[in-house]
Parts: C-alpha cells; sequence; structure tokens
C-alpha cells in the first residue's frame, strides 16, 4: 500500500475496526487505546502490505495487539486506595520473636548444612553461588538443603509439640 493511500484507507476503515475492538476488549476507551497501536503499526509496514489483503492485515494486527493489551491489563488489580488504610500495621516487634525457634534450630544443626541454609534463605544466592563459595558441587548444595530442611523440619515440630 502506498502512503497517499493511508489517510484514506483509515478514514474508510477506522469506525469497523473500532466496533471490533470494543468487541474484543470489551469498552471504547481501550479499543481507542489499541486502535491507535493498530493503525500505526499498519502504518510502520505500509510497504509489505497490498491493496487487496489491507483490511484483512489491519484486522490480524486489531486482534493480536487487542489480546496483547488484555493480557497486560490482565496483570494489574485495580483497588481502591482507601482499602489500603484498613490494612493493620504488621511490624509491632513480633518479626525477630516468632525466629527465634528458627534461629536456635539453625545454631543446633551441623555447621555446613547451617551454612547452605543460611546463603540460600538470608543471602538469597543461587545454588551455583553457594557451590561455588563452599567449594562443592551444585548436586551437593541440592543435598545439603534437603537435608538441613528435613532435620529443621524435624526440630521445629519437636519444638511445637513440646508446648
Amino acid at each position: 500500500m502506498k502512503k497517499e493511500h493511508f489517510e484514506a484507507f483509515l478514514s474508510k476503515n477506522e469506525n469497523r475496526i473500532l466496533r471490533y475492538l470494543i468487541g474484543l476488549c470489551g469498552n471504547e476507551q481501550d479499543a481507542l487505546d489499541v486502535l491507535q497501536s493498530v493503525f500505526i503499526a499498519v502504518y510502520k509496514n505500509l510497504d509489505r502490505i497490498e491493496d487487496a489483503t489491507a483490511l484483512s492485515y489491519t484486522y490480524k494486527i486489531a486482534h493480536n495487539k487487542c489480546i496483547t493489551f488484555l493480557k497486560a491489563k490482565s496483570r494489574y488489580v485495580a483497588v481502591d486506595p482507601v482499602y489500603f488504610n484498613s490494612i493493620p500495621d504488621s511490624s509491632g516487634g513480633v518479626a525477630e520473636a516468632d525466629y527465634k525457634e528458627l534461629h536456635l534450630a539453625i545454631a543446633s544443626v551441623p555447621p555446613k548444612l547451617a551454612a547452605v541454609i543460611q546463603l540460600q534463605y538470608y543471602e538469597n544466592l543461587s545454588y551455583k553461588d553457594i557451590s561455588a563459595q563452599l567449594g562443592i558441587s551444585v548436586k551437593a548444595v541440592e543435598s545439603l538443603l534437603v537435608r538441613a530442611k528435613r532435620i529443621l523440619r524435624k526440630k521445629m515440630m519437636q519444638g511445637n509439640n513440646k508446648k
């Protein structure tokens, strides 16, 4: 399609593409946003579009742009900011007290197991980084983490049963 024909094509087909997008998007404002990006994409690709297939090409772009828009939009949750005022503050010194038993349990496991737990969960290192730091293989890191978690789980469960 030639650039000279684009404006005529746009004015002739804008409303039908908009109606199509309203049906897909569900509201006119979103459809107008997508419509703008559709015609920008069509304009950028004018040299590849033939006059005979321009309308079907535009519908295909409209469909793809709308699906992409809806996927991106679904990732966001619209929440009234007033809602956040009703969330209670949980920073009342509870954090350290809740983990005292866990810290004691970690201190009681063998040093290599405690080191792996420390590096994984408190320093957020990857298995590869832990293996490099401790001079062991990645498989050994995985094995040590499984053993450490099993021992810690057992110690924590025994501590909870004593209460």
